[in-house]
């Protein structure tokens, strides 16, 4: 249930500011956030060791990719290839017209169902892979606050959406020290909706409507699966303006600034 949200175009020094959070099983084994080699200079929060792709990212150029999962897709068992090889590819594009050219190859019948945020703080898009189509579908993120959940941009379906957006509008115009550490509080966020905002429960689901509940969180924690580490940064036009990951969930531990790695050189 990774939930990302977007402030474009709302600060006035920053034209995108991203928080983000990666909800997984705990059982899941993960390196940490690293700097990936080669061209483009490319900062990840994790690396997933089952598959080798990663869920999130952004180049020394502040091109960033992210990716949230579909909800329901748990029932599809298995796809031929990890949806985590999109966000690695597509970071390595390296801009958004190369990345274009890249998801127009992308087949989404090898996949399990997932949302795609890319681009950087001159154009921002999302790429929705749903089994029905032959190709991804792809729509322009509107200047404001956004929120891209396991379903698509701003879906009224959960109401975590609702929330992170009232939250984040409280602050959105902050100076920047003061606005990362609401962001960090958004993110850390228990809140749960009452029984009767719950979506109904996809067909099949292996949940149970109070686990269902407890997915509705910004900040998830249930015995087997929760939120797992978080993200937050602000991109300025070709640069990164700032950079902090947690490798813990942001409720338990402090973020930690990786904007060297990304530095001009």
């Amino acid at each position: 249930m990774c939930s990302i949200l977007i402030l474009r175009h709302v600060h006035p020094e920053l034209p995108l500011i991203l928080a983000a959070n990666r909800d997984e099983l705990f059982e899941r084994p993960t390196a940490g956030p690293q700097l990936l080699p080669g061209t483009p200079r490319i900062f990840v929060p994790g690396l997933d060791q089952v598959r080798g792709g990663t869920w999130m990212g952004v180049t020394d150029t502040g091109f960033f990719v992210g990716l949230t999962n579909q909800r329901g897709s748990q029932t599809l068992g298995v796809a031929p290839r990890s949806r985590g090889e999109v966000v690695l590819q597509t970071l390595r594009a390296g801009s958004l017209e190369a990345a274009e050219r890249y998801l127009d190859t992308v087949d989404p019948a090898a996949f399990l169902p997932f949302n795609l945020l890319y681009g950087d703080a001159l154009q921002l898009r999302v790429a929705y892979a749903r089994p029905s189509s032959g190709r991804l579908l792809r729509e322009d993120v509107p200047d404001g606050i956004h929120v891209l959940p396991n379903d698509e941009l701003d879906s009224p379906a959960l109401p975590k959406v609702a929330r992170a957006r009232l939250l984040a509008a409280e602050h959105a115009r902050l100076p920047w020290p003061e606005l990362a550490l609401r962001l960090q509080e958004l993110l850390a966020d228990h809140h749960l909706p009452p029984d009767e905002q719950l979506p109904a429960l996809p067909p099949g689901a292996p949940f149970s409507r109070e686990l269902a509940r407890q997915l509705q969180a910004l900040c998830i924690h249930t015995p087997a699966y929760g939120t797992r580490s978080s993200a937050l940064l602000a991109l300025s036009p070709g640069r990164v303006a700032h950079l902090l990951a947690s490798e813990s969930p942001p409720c338990h531990a402090a973020f930690r600034d990786f904007w060297s790695l990304l530095a001009p050189l």
